[in-house]
């Protein structure tokens, strides 16, 4: 049986989706701080806890023969986290680590960690990002999600176990027939040119249009929820069939800019995005590109779905809810 830690959020529920779809027996345990039940489209049985409380994790696996984690409860917004350090260490970063050594001791033996491009900080490459590229956070968010992979290494390296620790970019998407997907209330910035796009909004604000990019927008690395949630299944399967651990990114490898980004939002909604530009932020990265050869030869992975893709199917959860 899997746990799926966080299984009701956004990725979580894509992830729990795709496991059952593909005959797995699954479990989830999410505190619904943010997740919700309605997100389990297949009634999967549902522990409600809380990785920072000890007991709420005995129970679970006293309870239930899992053999397999896959983490992916966090907090992870960035700017929060500045603003409240302490409370990121004790989910991200402490939750992690009791979440591991309680699950080690129930016999589990294999773990997947959702982790973050946020560990590189801010990249000194234009380049794709590789898996050995330096490791330097630059906030709270960042830094607890490294102690995550750190606390899982080190624990794997006393133990029988084994682990896939993932680096996610920039996910978006939704579930095609729009039954789950991203919060409408979420920061993320495509659900803000949506809400400008539905008349909630008068105009979005980007910050910095000069930066050494093709059109002086950021560079990010967008990739589809369902091809995530397709990685995860595969990685299920590599853990239980080998001995060794791994750590890769999970992104598309392709550039997309802000720009192309707020184009692409006019192309599938059809609605005009009023945009204004500010100053830049500081810290702000200019270039996020992920290297997904490791995760392609390790797993045999390819991501499907285009930013066009992912912008579609958002849209469409987007304006059904």
């Amino acid at each position: 049986m899997i746990l799926v830690t966080g299984g009701c959020g956004y990725i979580g529920s894509h992830i729990v989706k795709a496991l059952s779809e593909a005959g797995e027996k699954v479990i989830v345990f999410d505190n619904l701080s943010s997740g919700q039940k309605t997100n389990l489209l297949h009634q999967e049985k549902l522990v409600i806890g809380d990785v920072t409380n000890p007991d709420d994790l005995k129970t679970v696996f006293d309870n239930y023969s899992i053999d397999l984690v896959i983490h992916c409860a966090a907090l992870v917004n960035a700017a929060e986290s500045v603003t409240n350090p302490q409370l990121y260490k004790k989910v991200n970063d402490e939750g992690s680590s009791s979440l591991w050594q309680i699950a080690t001791k129930a016999g589990v033996e294999h773990f997947i960690y959702a982790s973050s491009a946020a560990v590189y900080g801010i990249p000194q490459t234009t380049n794709r990002i590789q898996e050995t590229a330096q490791l330097k956070p630059t906030n709270p968010y960042g830094e607890t999600k490294l102690a995550g992979e750190r606390s899982l290494i080190k624990l794997s390296s006393q133990t029988n176990s084994n682990y896939a620790i993932l680096r996610f970019f920039n996910v978006g998407g939704a579930e095609p027939l729009g039954r789950i997907g991203q919060s409408l209330d979420s920061l993320a910035v495509t659900q803000v040119l949506f809400s400008v796009a539905a008349g909630k909004k008068t105009s979005i604000t980007i910050n910095g249009h000069d930066f050494d990019t093709p059109d002086g927008t950021v560079i990010r690395d967008f990739v589809h929820v369902t091809d995530i949630s397709k990685a995860i299944v595969k990685a299920v399967k590599y853990l239980k069939a080998n001995q060794s651990s791994f750590t890769a990114n999970l992104g598309s490898g392709q550039p997309s800019s802000l720009n192309q980004l707020i184009d692409t939002v006019r192309q599938v909604t059809g609605k005009d995005i009023l945009v204004k530009y500010g100053p830049r932020k500081q810290g702000d990265i200019s270039y996020s590109l992920a290297s997904i050869t490791k995760v392609k030869k390790v797993l045999d992975w390819q991501p499907q779905l285009t930013l066009l893709d992912i912008i579609q199917d958002a849209w469409n959860y987007y304006d059904k809810n």
